[in-house]
């Protein structure tokens, strides 16, 4: 299988919730990689939210990249109907898909700044880097982060600005009564993540290639309030490995 390299940019706030219950001030949190605390995209968030994608635009290999929708192919055959499930005895069996997501992981996160001209400074340090580059390595597929991120970004970011990510208070109203306040952590806007993708098929996934950078993809929820609205780029060119 090959691997190609695919960089996030987040162009609102985004909120990928753990889904775990907490009793801390945050009610819902962020997703954290288990190893290094740090906000990431798991494999599986990612891949669902990219499965509606495509599903929206119609593309006609989505089965063979993702999977098959089992809920879905499940309840057609409680009602009696034919599966559209390749393999009709087991709708499981292909729920997996041929192209395999690893977890988005952050590597450059912005921090307000009082300096002339802007309003904000892209960091990123070492930790972020490395962990992303040994993966890269792993996977045979490498590319130059020095090139895929902005030149002004600066490599201090420290992992304090990390541990605590801007908190909004949401309010649910009824008839102008609050009826329910909670907080959640966000990912702020013009962060950027990097995941990889392996494929088994060059023509399929050359499709897969194109439509995935054509538009704005949302990942996360909230959606409808304009959350996790992101551009996703190729940051390796896997036909001239």
């Amino acid at each position: 299988m090959k691997t190609a390299a695919y960089m996030i940019h987040c162009l609102t706030n985004m909120h990928v919730g753990k889904g775990d219950a907490t009793y801390e001030v945050v009610d819902k949190c962020v997703q954290r990689d288990v190893t290094t605390g740090m906000p990431c995209i798991y494999s599986s968030s990612l891949k669902g939210a990219l499965r509606q994608f495509f599903s929206k635009q119609g593309f006609a290999d989505i089965k063979y990249v993702f999977g098959s929708d089992v809920s879905r192919d499940v309840k057609d055959e409680s009602k009696g109907n034919e599966s559209d499930n390749s393999n009709e005895e087991n709708p499981k069996e292909h729920s997996v898909g041929n192209f395999t997501f690893f977890q988005a992981n952050l590597l450059a996160y912005p921090v307000q700044t009082t300096q002339e001209g802007a309003t904000y400074i892209l960091k990123t340090n070492k930790a972020l880097q490395e962990s992303i580059k040994e993966l890269a390595k792993l996977l045979s597929a490498p590319f130059d982060i020095e090139k895929i991120l902005p030149k002004e970004t600066k490599k201090d970011l420290s992992n304090e600005a990390l541990e605590q990510l801007p908190v909004i208070a949401r309010n649910q109203l009824d008839n102008g009564k609050s009826e329910n306040l909670w907080y959640e952590e966000v990912v702020p806007a013009e962060s950027r993540f990097v995941f990889f993708v392996s494929y088994d098929d060059e023509e399929i996934f050359a499709k897969f290639d194109k439509i995935i950078q054509e538009k704005v993809i949302q990942i996360g929820a909230n959606g409808s309030i304009g959350y996790g609205f992101c551009k996703i780029a190729n940051v390796t060119n896997p036909f001239k490995k």
